[in-house]
């Protein structure tokens, strides 16, 4: 972490450096004066400059100090803040000289810092606050508060000049200046009734432009809203008056001001309540042609139906029952359900993942990363997936086995790879094989099924797929992260950090064997109670709805591995080059170590791997 600057305030950004590539180009003050009459900026409130007192620590009272910052800290007293002025000097003749305001946390941890520069907790506590009062910054930028925004930056320019943030933050506050120009402009075209033209030089235009250089600045935002409101006050009064096509046209030009919006979704109901029957009898037969799944006839029912009235009530529902077939056939997401068997019972409970788009792979500075974890990059999927709750069981595959007469490739070889709890090893035993856990000794029914290869995994899934009529199989590399992060863009699944929880079957320093021994590389303060595989569901349910993704037993994948994800494909599905021999293993198991168990991490595997730390679960394709 850089030095702390406790004297002295760093310098603004300069004004003349050059706008990052894709930021819209500064107005040109020649526009202004030739094109509108623009009124002057309101007078800004002068920032003051962030001037504490900062007074080292006694050695002695670090301790004491570190507490009273945590506390201030929880109760968001981040600085300290100026006691105003009294309003009548003659009211307090006589009172005792007020005293000076109480340190925030950042003043005392900087204290701490003043007097040992390298305390670990005092560090954590201002990167903490720097990042803290960045995002209130930023939050104050998107409401044009920019004198909060740039004592912000001052703050934090004082307390860290090399905050690795600074220069982001410092460029989201010259983007909401450009922003602000740019609103300024869209004013006055709209005042001047330049909406839209000339094309490229609307009102509409230059609040985008606003949007463009600070994605979230409220005030472009608003003015979009307002120029659209009025699109559509005026459309509902043509409709009122039977002028449908003009009622059309200024909900057309609504919906190019903002695409989507609630306002223009709300005046379009109200005003197709007049043309609704006529639609009635062709939407009926779309929701009847998607209830077949015959998607082609519900697709020329919507668009006759949108000839007849483009605002008719119902279409959207009906475009949705399309889309939403299109992705997930007859499920929804979110949907649980198991498929029966055409030799009786059912096939494993599967969870319906939304389609959709995420990063996959580590950024290059994320703690514990390798190189094969990169380089990231987007995987978008067109299609929904349903993904088994939970990895295959020993009774799952036991059923397979005895319907089959499967052999798997530990039982054709003998042996398997086992834990040895004498020696604190793994080692390989004979006749071990999937009836087995993870010491050797006879595996209960609702463990996760060890001891299998990559064709062992490919075997059941086919098999499922023979008795359901579905296509069941592995899940690509791509799926299993996408399920295991959930949404989170963090290191781990749980987020940042040593779990705060129990979040699954982990490596904790509270978990040892039946011989007492403890893990070597065990997660501080955790305890997961079971040394081994637990049983399936043992531990809550993730995001997603699925079971042990974040430990249990790593899982075989569909990808050949590949030691970087140069070329790989964006689509979600399985890398896999024929013939390979290397495959992929995903996900943490019982035996992890923490930065094992960070969702990017993956692992090469021959496919003939039988090990006590290793099984599957299937995807269904939908």
């Amino acid at each position: 972490m850089a030095a702390l600057l406790l004297a002295g305030c760093g310098a603004s950004p300069d004004p003349d450096a050059a706008a990052p590539a894709g930021a819209p180009a500064p107005v040109d003050p020649a526009e202004l004066e030739a094109e509108v009459v623009l009124a002057p900026l309101a007078e800004e409130a002068v920032v003051p400059a962030w001037t504490p007192e900062i007074t080292p620590v006694p050695a002695n009272r670090i301790r004491q100090a570190l507490k009273a910052a945590a506390a201030d800290e929880a109760a968001g007293r981040l600085l300290a803040e100026p006691v105003p002025a009294p309003i009548d000097a003659a009211a307090v003749e006589g009172a005792a000289e007020a005293e000076a305001p109480a340190p925030g946390a950042l003043e005392r941890y900087l204290g701490v810092l003043a007097t040992d520069a390298t305390e670990a907790t005092a560090l954590a506590g201002v990167e903490r606050i720097l990042a803290e009062l960045q995002g209130r910054g930023r939050a104050a930028l998107a409401e044009a508060r920019f004198a909060d925004a740039e004592r912000y930056e001052r703050v934090c320019t004082r307390a860290q000049p090399q905050h690795p943030g600074l220069a982001a933050y410092r460029e989201a506050i010259a983007a909401a200046r450009r922003a602000q120009e740019s609103v300024r402009l869209a004013e006055a075209r709209a005042a001047a009734n330049r909406i839209f033209k000339p094309e490229g030089g609307g009102a509409v235009v230059a609040y985008r432009e606003a949007l463009a250089a600070f994605p979230d600045y409220a005030p472009a935002r608003d003015g979009l809203a307002r120029l659209q409101a009025a699109h559509l006050n005026r459309a509902l009064q043509a409709a009122q008056e039977g002028d449908y096509a003009g009622s059309e046209r200024l909900q057309a030009e609504a919906a190019r001001i903002v695409p989507d919006s609630s306002a223009l979704q709300d005046m379009a109901a109200r005003i197709v309540e007049l043309r609704q029957s006529r639609t009635e009898q062709l939407l009926a037969q779309g929701h009847a042609a998607v209830d077949a799944l015959d998607l082609e006839l519900a697709a020329r029912r919507l668009a006759e139906a949108e000839q007849v009235s483009l605002q008719a009530q119902g279409l959207d529902a009906l475009g949705e029952r399309i889309t939403m077939a299109r992705h997930y056939g007859r499920f929804r997401p979110g949907q649980v359900f198991r498929e029966p068997l055409a030799i009786g019972g059912e096939a494993p409970e599967m969870v319906v993942l939304a389609h959709g788009a995420f990063e996959m792979g580590s950024p290059e500075e994320e703690p514990g990363r390798f190189d094969n974890e990169g380089p990231r990059h987007e995987i978008s999927f067109a299609r929904g997936f349903a993904i088994a709750r939970n990895e295959t069981t020993v009774a799952e595959f036991r059923a397979f086995v005895e319907a089959s007469g499967y052999r798997s490739v530990a039982t054709r070889r003998g042996r398997s790879t086992v834990y040895d709890e004498k020696g604190g090893v793994m080692g390989e035993h004979g006749r071990v094989d999937w009836r087995r856990d993870y010491a050797g000794s006879p595996a209960q029914p609702e463990l996760p099924v060890v001891h299998v290869a990559f064709e062992d995994a490919e075997a059941y899934a086919a098999w499922l797929s023979a008795q359901t009529g579905q296509r069941y199989r592995l899940p690509s590399e791509a799926e299993f992260e996408y399920a295991l992060r959930a949404g989170r863009t963090e290191a781990y699944p749980w987020g940042e950090g040593v779990p705060s929880r129990v979040v699954g079957n982990l490596t904790g320093d509270g978990d040892e064997s039946r011989l007492k021994r403890k893990w070597a590389n065990a997660i501080p303060a955790y305890a997961d109670g079971h040394w081994g595989p637990a049983p399936v569901r043992t531990y809550p349910a993730e995001a997603f709805g699925t079971f042990d993704l974040v430990g249990n037993v790593s899982e075989w994948v569909l990808d050949c591995w590949h030691d970087s994800y140069r070329r790989a494909p964006r689509d979600g599905s399985a890398w896999v080059n024929p013939g390979c021999d290397e495959r992929v293993l995903r996900g943490a198991s019982w035996a992890s170590s923490l930065e094992r168990a960070r969702s990017a991490y993956r692992q090469s595997a021959p496919a003939e791997t039988t090990n006590a730390r290793v099984g599957f679960r299937v995807v269904r394709e939908l």
